[in-house]
């Protein structure tokens, strides 16, 4: 998918594949991690993950001009000058977590596992961004078999809301098969999993109209503008507390 290769400080780095028709491959544990990148940094990382092949045996570097990010997010290049080091900084500071569960005397416990990104990801003024996925990562992108999610990269790129890009992934990962029956499919995830997920784990999303306001609702529509999928949901109680909700997932074209 390479169309070439720089010499960045001794190491030789490929171009970036625009073409985002092509899929972003992630194990499902990956999807279902922790995050908590912001919009932009979000999809440069899925892009990066798009370069990705089936026949790829490790994690490559790779570099990005200014002009092809910008064109990438639909966004002069005059904003990438001005937000390059908070994108860079973003992508280098916040890690994703990924859940690892173990069973001990039929005791199951949960710890997550604090992965960074990228082992690379710095701006060249000469060149562009350079950027390596970080080698932790490889059992999680190369080589998936099963229990994985891909889309094409075209599929998020046009949203603008980070909560639009995870809600959309963590349905697809949960999404049995490439077409959906005329009567769609339900997927029922936990407000625990949406909050981590999206990374809203603050005590203000801790009251649920705040995080269907602010994440889900902004979520639900852009899925349903910008996507072929049309998603409403209904709510899970244990009493009068929402602990999960039902997406109710059908294709526009059925």
């Amino acid at each position: 998918m390479a169309r070439g290769n720089k010499q960045i400080e001794g190491q030789l780095s490929f171009d970036f594949c625009l073409d985002t028709r092509n899929y972003v491959c992630q194990a499902n544990s990956l999807v279902g991690g922790k995050q908590a990148l912001k919009l932009n940094s979000a999809k440069l990382i899925r892009a990066a993950i798009m370069q990705i092949a089936k026949e790829d045996k490790e994690l490559k570097p790779y570099i990005i001009t200014i002009s092809e990010l910008a064109k990438l997010l639909n966004v002069p290049k005059s904003n990438i000058y001005r937000d390059i080091d908070s994108i860079t900084d973003d992508i280098l500071n916040n890690p994703v977590y990924v859940r690892e569960e173990t069973c001990n005397s039929g005791n199951k416990k949960v710890r997550w596992i604090k992965m960074p990104w990228v082992t690379r990801c710095e701006y060249h003024s000469d060149v562009g961004i350079a950027l390596k996925l970080n080698d932790e990562l490889r059992p999680l992108l190369l080589n998936l078999q099963d229990h994985y999610t891909q889309y094409a990269l075209d599929e998020i790129l046009v949203m603008k809301s980070v909560y639009a890009i995870r809600l959309y992934e963590l349905l697809q990962s949960k999404i049995m098969s490439r077409v959906l029956p005329k009567a769609g499919t339900n997927i029922e995830l936990s407000i625990e999993t949406i909050k981590e997920c999206c990374g809203c784990e603050g005590k203000s999303y801790n009251i649920f109209s705040n995080l269907r306001n602010r994440v889900i609702d902004i979520g639900v529509k852009e899925i349903n503008k910008k996507t072929l999928f049309t998603v409403s949901y209904d709510y899970v109680k244990k009493g009068k507390t929402v602990i999960g909700l039902i997406f109710h997932i059908n294709m526009k074209y059925h």
